[in-house]
């Protein structure tokens, strides 16, 4: 039958059907009764032939015998109901766009005929049967509009590909033996970093290599697993597969890089995708930037809801989220505008026509998607070209077959050695794809250039750029050598000021340089610092070619290196009220302003208050008034006027420095030139310069000095002190103790006691002492106690006394002094202090002396008190892997997150390099919740620098008023139940995690 049925294709008689029902013969007849009279020709006709509505819902008039049996059903009533009577449902869901735009497509063009149209069906078991579709539409006098339908098997996709349905019922019946007996098969194919050449991570691809039935491609296992709802069990197997080789590969100390995989649109809907992949991460010990999720657009454009919630959950948690065939559908604005991902992957296949239009597109999309903050993948790329191409661009990363194909892991990575590629190591993922997200499209001449070593080369460079550097007679390589010759003083000197300055201002600086008698402005930014290396942004620009610049048109070639003597130069445009900077030596904020363009009063206003003394700003803004400035330059001699007028350096110390203002004749426009030069100015010249400015010489006194003298000294002493009204309730307190203690105002303590601010182990000694100044006039002086700031306790000694007014005490004053501040400066080597020096907190030994201080309480007032260890089971990973630096500031951010979550009254420190303790009077009940709570704060830490981060954190609780717990044993106790706590296992069966209800 099989054969007869393509006889009957080739030959022509498929269309036998569609051929009799000419629109003279059949149109306006009774359907149901030509379908009666017709019935014994359609049972036996050698071709699935049906009947349907032409319109939605395309309910089922009609099916044959040979159409039921290839459907599996018994009847046409089973039929309609696994279809619910719209034969759109015996399509595959990814056709059935298609499949109707292509009907429609051709009706049109053909008067109401369709032939030839590949679709996939499934049958009433879920098998999938590829075929092509013919028909045309008829007018029925009972029905209306019909299609009468033929459906031919094939035995190909319409992509080409060779499919014999045998195999596919083979795949479905045998993925269980298939995944037992690793039949299947992961393949990687590389991903290159393309600022480095690097191969920087691998796509995870599944292969079936059966016994049996031989090499088996995607396409032959994947839509029939995807029909049949089994391709969550092959994805959970890649998933454990690629775990399984990435914690072989760091037991065995051997290069991993991150790998991504594909999840089905299915996957989302049969199981808990979050807790599948977690519960992988967490077996195996892995950290979550080693694995990328990849999803791919047409899955989001169909079923965005369950699909973007769990994204959201997965990279709240840590994994990067990758968009598949970003381009590739309908909807690739509207994804990203609602879904928020870190990576979209191009494929240069859906731009198959390398085109200056195709180009524009790519390159448009990658500009786009870095100003939306995500990185860029480009898949497919297959020549040289198109790799050059899309380096010239920024793209992020390349993938395809120019860099190689997928194959066996130990394949791949002899593959790239062959290549003579470097793998780039786990701790610089973050930096290239900072340098990546720097690159955009610009018209300027810009390059990203890399600061290390002393060196700077090269990472990037645009055609623009490379046209500049070409002008002056240089190549790459001579600028490099230039820049990094000491012998060079001006270029080497001038680039590393600016980029020093650069690093402190956090702000784009410019430098010049004189290079073939031409000025070059280079305008430059720290993008960022990491591991001894420093990325630069950098545009150039050759001023001189500006035929209406004045560095062109009045600089004679000669003077041109006379911009060193000055600290600033600047050009006066009066008529168009604005400042434009010709040279800045070292720019301060209140500079940059000048760049702004925001008119020359609002500009000169602002740099008298950020810059001038203060004793100097009336004279200032006289000097530089625009609406007199004009008429007293051309009152003078030559044209020019000068002061002098004390400016504020970097530093915050005043200097002299001359101002004058030059006239410039000729011009046309009302337009001047002013310099700003250091003064160096001797003894006796500065005394004259005071003399003759008014500058007094001592401070003045008046009634008001006193009160003058008690806000500076509250505002600016670094003393801590406070005073009190008589109910012991705080009134006000230096800045000092508001910093000391961590608060933004007076508010966080005006009228509450010591009692309620919650800040000392012990209150009774302190309220006895208040107590005795407050009601018989005593004075304390150096009365020792302890005092828990930021979670640590610290040793004070404190000084009271009373508040008279008219006789009578209204309340007190103090000041106390932390002790253990005081011998840690003085004693910096000593190791007698209780604090730890990389996070503030208390130490081990600080942290023995409070919990002997907690037991007292606990002895004497039966205040029970809790200990909780948290211990950190990752650190060494993460110091192998970034190094000691971000190890550190690690640690830092999570004692911050404990002194932010722990509270006022509880006391924290560092005990060993990972294990934090905390100790505090609590309710038993309430300390495993805080546990938890901690614990998971502390796991919700995924970057450091930008550089990914997994935190696995354990912990173990001790209780006062357990049996045998006392000071001397709880730490103990403590450490012994830490070591004891197992890690997280992971769920019986994997398989099993289904989604939940």
């Amino acid at each position: 039958m099989k054969g007869y049925r393509e006889e009957t294709r080739t030959d022509g008689r498929t269309s036998f059907l569609l051929d009799v029902m000419e629109p003279a013969g059949i149109e306006g007849i009774d359907m149901e009764e030509l379908l009666h009279q017709s019935a014994d020709i359609l049972e036996h006709f050698p071709g699935c032939f049906y009947v349907c509505r032409a319109q939605e819902p395309w309910a089922v008039l009609y099916a044959n015998r040979e159409l039921l049996d290839f459907l599996e059903c018994q009847d046409i009533e089973e039929w309609r109901r696994y279809i619910h009577n719209n034969t759109e449902n015996m399509l595959v869901f990814e056709d059935r766009q298609r499949v109707l735009a292509e009907i429609r497509k051709q009706r049109l063009a053909a008067q109401g005929r369709f032939a030839h149209v590949p679709i996939r069906l499934l049958t009433r078991t879920g098998r999938i049967r590829y075929a092509e579709l013919s028909g045309r539409c008829v007018k029925t006098t009972r029905e209306g509009e019909v299609y009468c339908c033929l459906i031919t098997e094939t035995e190909h996709r319409s992509g080409g590909h060779a499919i014999d349905k045998d195999v596919r019922d083979y795949v479905i019946h045998h993925l269980d033996e298939a995944i037992e007996k690793h039949w299947i098969h992961i393949y990687y194919q590389p991903v290159i970093r393309t600022l480095t050449g690097d191969l920087c991570g691998f796509e995870a691809l599944a292969r079936w290599i059966d016994p049996h039935v031989g090499f088996l491609a995607p396409f032959s296992f994947i839509p029939a697993l995807e029909q049949t709802h089994q391709i969550h069990r092959l994805d959970v197997f890649v998933l454990n597969e690629i775990c399984q080789m990435l914690r072989r590969r760091l037991d065995e100390n051997l290069p991993v890089l991150p790998v991504s995989f594909n999840l089905s649109r299915l996957d989302f809907s049969l199981l808990d995708v979050f807790a599948v992949i977690e519960e992988a991460l967490t077996r195996y010990d892995l950290p979550r930037d080693l694995l990328h999720v990849e999803v791919t657009e047409s899955a989001m454009a169909k079923d965005p809801g369950p699909i973007r919630q769990t994204m959201d959950r997965l990279r709240a948690a840590g994994y990067e989220v990758w968009l598949d065939d970003f381009g590739s559908g309908y909807s690739s604005l509207n994804i990203l505008k609602d879904c928020t991902v870190d990576l979209i992957k191009l494929d240069m296949g859906f731009l198959r026509n390398f085109t200056e239009k195709s180009r524009q597109i790519i390159a448009s999309t990658i500009d786009m998607a870095k100003r939306l903050g995500i990185k860029t993948l480009t898949e497919g790329v297959e020549t040289k070209e198109q790799a050059d191409f899309l380096a010239s661009i920024g793209c992020g990363r390349l993938q395809g077959y120019y860099f190689g194909k997928p194959q066996p892991l130990v394949g791949a990575f002899a593959h790239n050695e062959a290549q003579g590629r470097g793998l780039e190591l786990r701790k610089w993922h973050h930096y290239y794809d900072v340098a990546s997200a720097s690159i955009y499209q610009t018209p300027h001449a810009m390059t990203l250039l890399e600061f290390a070593d002393g060196k700077v080369h090269h990472l990037y460079t645009n055609e623009a750029y490379l046209e500049e550097v070409r002008n002056l007679h240089y190549t790459l390589e001579q600028v490099e050598a230039s820049v990094n010759d000491p012998h060079d003083p001006t270029m080497y000197a001038i680039f590393r000021d600016t980029v020093q300055l650069a690093r402190q201002s956090h702000q784009r600086e410019t430098c010049f340089y004189v290079v073939a008698g031409s000025y070059i402005r280079v305008e430059l930014r720290v993008v960022l610092e990491y591991a001894g290396r420093v990325l630069i942004f950098a545009e150039i620009k050759n001023i001189t070619q500006e035929r209406d610049r004045l560095t062109h048109n009045r600089f004679d070639k000669n003077l041109r290196f006379l911009y060193t003597l000055f600290d600033n130069i600047m050009l006066v445009h009066l008529d168009d009220d604005w400042l434009e900077p010709l040279f800045i030596q070292e720019p301060s904020e209140a500079e940059r302003q000048h760049q702004k363009n925001e008119g020359i009063t609002k500009m000169l206003v602002h740099y008298a208050q950020e810059l001038i003394h203060p004793d100097d700003r009336s004279r200032y803004l006289a000097y530089c008034d625009p609406k007199t400035v004009l008429a007293r330059l051309m009152a003078q001699p030559h044209s020019r006027l000068f002061d002098c007028f004390r400016v504020r350096d970097r530093h915050g110390n005043y200097s002299w420095k001359e101002f004058t203002a030059t006239l410039l004749p000729n011009s046309g426009k009302h337009a001047f030139l002013t310099t700003v030069q250091e003064l160096n100015l001797r003894p006796h010249t500065l005394e004259t310069l005071l003399q003759e400015t008014g500058e007094p010489s001592v401070l003045p006194i008046s009634d008001e000095l006193a009160a003058l003298l008690w806000k500076n000294l509250q505002h600016s002493s670094q003393l801590c002190y406070f005073w009190k009204d008589r109910q012991r309730r705080f009134v006000g307190a230096s800045r000092a103790f508001l910093d000391y203690h961590g608060f933004a105002s007076e508010q966080a303590i005006l009228g509450k006691t010591d009692e309620e601010m919650g800040w000392h182990v012990d209150n009774e000694p302190y309220r006895n002492d208040e107590l005795a100044v407050l009601e018989k006039g005593h004075v304390v002086n150096n009365a020792p106690g302890h005092c828990i700031i930021h979670g640590t306790i610290h040793h004070i000694t404190c000084y009271k006394w009373p508040i008279y007014q008219d006789g009578q005490i209204i309340g007190l004053m103090g000041t106390f002094f932390d002790v253990d501040n005081i011998l840690r400066k003085n004693l910096e080597d000593a190791k007698i202090t209780y604090q730890d020096m990389l996070t503030g907190l208390m130490n081990r030994q600080g942290l023995l002396d409070a919990l002997m201080r907690y037991e007292e309480q606990w002895q004497l007032h039966h205040r029970p008190y809790s200990l909780i260890l948290l211990d950190g089971r990752s650190y060494q990973r993460l110091a192998d892997t970034y190094g000691e630096k971000t190890l550190q500031k690690l640690i830092q951010k999570q004692a911050d997150v404990l002194c932010r979550l722990a509270g006022k009254d509880a006391v924290l420190a560092r005990v060993t390099q990972a294990v934090f303790a905390l100790v505090r009077y609590t309710d038993k009940r309430d300390v495993e919740t805080q546990a938890q709570e901690l614990a998971q704060a502390l796991e919700n830490i995924h970057e450091i620098d930008g550089n990914p981060v997994t935190v696995t954190m354990q912990y173990a609780i001790v209780q006062s008023d357990e049996p045998g717990i006392s000071s001397e044993t709880i730490y103990k106790a403590a450490m012994d139940r830490l070591q004891r706590t197992p890690k997280k296992k992971l769920k019986t069966d994997i398989n099993k995690v289904q989604r939940p209800k």
